[in-house]
């Protein structure tokens, strides 16, 4: 897996806060290198604009499409949010 590009990191916030009154969520990560397609679903915390990682690194998966390795983040990163 060479050549990676940079990645692209969106938040999925669960409206939910902690007791420093930081937003619950995770950090939906993509990536490609033009024939893999690797995505990962991070624990995080939110303040105003700025989100962080939170917890332990998350490895990511590969996937042999873009559009299987959003599914695949989106759904995982949704199904963790209705288990807080």
């Amino acid at each position: 897996m060479n050549n990676w590009n940079n990645p692209l990191e969106t938040w999925l916030g669960s409206g939910k806060f902690d007791s420093k009154q930081r937003e619950i969520g995770y950090i939906v990560g993509l990536n490609d290198n033009g024939t893999e397609f690797a995505a990962w679903v991070q624990n995080g915390r939110k303040i105003g604009r700025e989100f962080n990682d939170f917890g332990v690194p998350q490895r990511s998966k590969t996937f042999s499409s873009q559009q299987a390795a959003t599914a695949w983040a989106y759904k995982t990163a949704k199904e963790r949010i209705a288990n807080l």
